[in-house]
């Protein structure tokens, strides 16, 4: 793990400014290619071959050089399967020279070869070509923009920004469907206009002259059908075997390793799988300790106490615990601004910051459930699409079934859903009448899911949902120092859960029903058939009240009237309204704060080295 940047030509000290941008990504080493074509440098966070594997890492006769973010953890088999080819490794184990070996044998067809998570630049001086790749579900970052002649890329945008002459301005098209859907992070353009990040499964070609080309390598297969011929046992069984293999890869490390608890199904899952493979021998260099971390909220609604020490009593783990705090958000909110880069939907990965800030001192490594929900349908709004999917394939009874046994789940979803049509209650609290819209633009921004729930959950996967949590993880995790592993987003696994039918992700009244078939005896019962969902989050609704009177004063303030994005006394006396009880969703509000503040970090003002 660690941060990558370069750019066409030569310019030591703007190279020297975006690694020092990302210290906190890599604080173990550095080191730095620059010819007369190309510079490019690295941060490490040593995880594999501490000793061994520091990058760029070359062939023996420097025609090729590496810079690489991320983990390989199929590298054992593949340089195995490399060296009974004639290749000669000269690093111990390093899970880098795979990437490097694999390209002398296949070229740029080794991203398909790898299983894991990665983002790098190959240097080829025999093509003069400089190769970009990001792992199939963009879990590792890459961010690129073409200025002045120049290509500059980076795992992080703040290090592209240490370029004074790369401008500094919103996408506004981007900015508009964030504030209206809370969609973000869902197409190839950032909240930054003319910085792209490069997209999961593609890959980029750069000449001394310019981008050459961009490429996608891997588009998986989804199954639309309603059902199939398996039992649900089969599935379950073959869901279980393929987790372990899953999450035991992702346990390669030479570093301690450890695992966030939010005490939902996804988190409970891996920490108990991994303790399962403690118990058959497994090393997590934690001294036969199993550490896990958890936010706390005493007192609070949503306070996972309960299933989370469900789980530590069962696995014997050693936890630890955050309690993020209202004031010491508002305290440090412009450093987390700063490790974010761009807007968040709600104040929730602050949770995740919170964490992550324990778990540095005790561990490098750590295993998150993020992906779950959205591969299992782990949300109730996804019970929608279920329905859709039931009528379009004329599924009458397994729909009306469904409606019946989840009714406890779905009763609270469908009556706000058909409260807010009623009069006074649809435009109070949109989002749409708060935006500025002087040229009418705003009508061409638009938002509509699938009809289907399988086609609609690989949408989520692959564009809507999951990039944006795995924006959050990066930032959270390595503003920490720390490289945060999703084995639900193993490609395989990914794979296999888009293969199988609409009935095995909702049945029977359960959301992520084979993942619950596959956990029975694994996790603790009263995890395994909980009902709510809560996950890591903080009390949004008591934090927007805590903090109105700031809050207001920031939609009032001349610098952001000046923007031009909003309708401010709309957006103030709608506020106004929710605080004196009108009902409507308050995250309306937080995600216009939070763009706002994000401009003052970000817009209108350099961007520093440090937060």
């Amino acid at each position: 793990m660690c941060g990558i940047a370069g750019f066409t030509g030569v310019d030591q000290e703007l190279l020297g400014r975006m690694l020092d941008s990302m210290v906190h990504r890599g604080p173990d080493g550095f080191g730095v290619e620059v010819n007369e074509h190309f510079s490019m440098g690295m941060r490490r966070l040593a995880i594999v071959d501490l000793e061994g594997g520091n990058q760029p890492i070359y062939t023996d006769d420097h025609r090729l050089a590496l810079i690489n973010n991320g983990e390989i953890y199929n590298a054992p088999q593949l340089r195995a399967e490399l060296e009974s080819k004639g290749h000669r490794f000269t690093t111990d184990h390093s899970d880098t020279e795979v990437i490097l070996r694999g390209y002398e044998e296949w070229g740029q067809e080794v991203v398909t070869h790898l299983t894991g998570m990665f983002a790098f630049a190959l240097w080829d001086s025999t093509h003069k070509e400089l190769f970009l790749a990001r792992d199939r579900l963009g879990i590792k970052p890459l961010y690129y923009t073409q200025h002045g002649g120049r290509v500059i890329f980076a795992s992080e945008i703040k290090a592209i920004l240490q370029d004074p002459t790369v401008p500094r301005r919103e996408d506004l098209t981007v900015l508009q469907r964030f504030l209206l859907f809370r969609v973000h992070d869902a197409s190839e353009d950032t909240f930054f206009d003319g910085i792209k990040r490069l997209l999961p499964a593609h890959t980029m070609t750069v000449g001394p002259e310019g981008i050459r080309g961009v490429r996608r390598y891997w588009n998986p297969e989804v199954n639309l059908e309603f059902s199939g011929n398996r039992s649900d046992d089969d599935h379950a069984a073959e869901f279980r075997a393929l987790f372990d293999r899953v999450v035991a890869r992702h346990l390669l490390s030479d570093a301690p390793v450890g695992v966030p608890l939010s005490g939902g199904l996804d988190s409970s899952g891996v920490v108990c799988t991994m303790a399962h493979l403690m118990e058959q021998g497994t090393d997590l260099h934690t001294g036969g300790t199993l550490h896990t971390f958890s936010a706390l909220f005493p007192g609070q609604s949503i306070d996972e106490s309960q299933y989370i020490h469900e789980v530590e009593q069962q696995v014997g783990s050693v936890p630890h615990y955050a309690y993020p705090d209202l004031d010491e958000f508002w305290l440090e909110m412009q450093q987390w601004i700063w490790f974010q880069e761009e807007p968040t939907i709600a104040s929730a990965p602050y949770a995740y910051y919170c964490v992550y800030r324990v778990a540095k001192q005790f561990v490098k490594v750590m295993l998150s459930g993020n992906g779950g929900d959205e591969l299992l349908a782990g949300y109730i709004p996804y019970f929608r699409a279920y329905l859709t999917s039931a009528r379009d394939q004329h599924r009458w009874l397994a729909g009306a079934r469904e409606l019946l046994t989840g009714i406890d789940l779905y009763r609270g979803y469908f009556g706000e859903a058909m409260r807010s049509h009623l009069p006074g209650r649809g435009g109070l609290l949109s989002m749409r009448p708060l935006l500025a819209d002087p040229n009418g633009e705003l009508q061409k921004v638009t938002f509509t899911p699938d009809r289907n729930l399988n086609a609609r959950l690989a949408h989520d996967v692959l564009s809507y949902s999951t990039p944006n949590l795995l924006r959050y993880e990066d930032k959270n995790s390595m503003a920490f120092s720390i490289e945060a592993r999703v084995p639900f987003l193993d490609h395989e696994l990914v794979e296999f859960i888009f293969k199988l039918p609409i009935n095995q992700k909702i049945d029977g009244g359960w959301n992520r029903a084979v993942y619950r078939r596959a956990m029975r005896g694994r996790i603790p019962e009263l995890n395994r058939l909980r009902r709510s969902k809560i996950g890591f989050t903080n009390p949004e609704v008591t934090w927007i009240r805590g903090r109105a009177a700031r809050m207001r004063a920031i939609f009032d303030s001349a610098t952001c009237r000046g923007r031009g994005i909003y309708d401010n006394d709309r957006l103030v006396r709608d506020f106004d309204a929710w605080l004196a009880g009108a009902p409507g969703d308050p995250l309306i509000f937080w995600r216009t704060m939070v763009t706002e503040l994000w401009m003052q970090r970000y817009m209108d003002q350099p961007v520093a080295l440090a937060a």
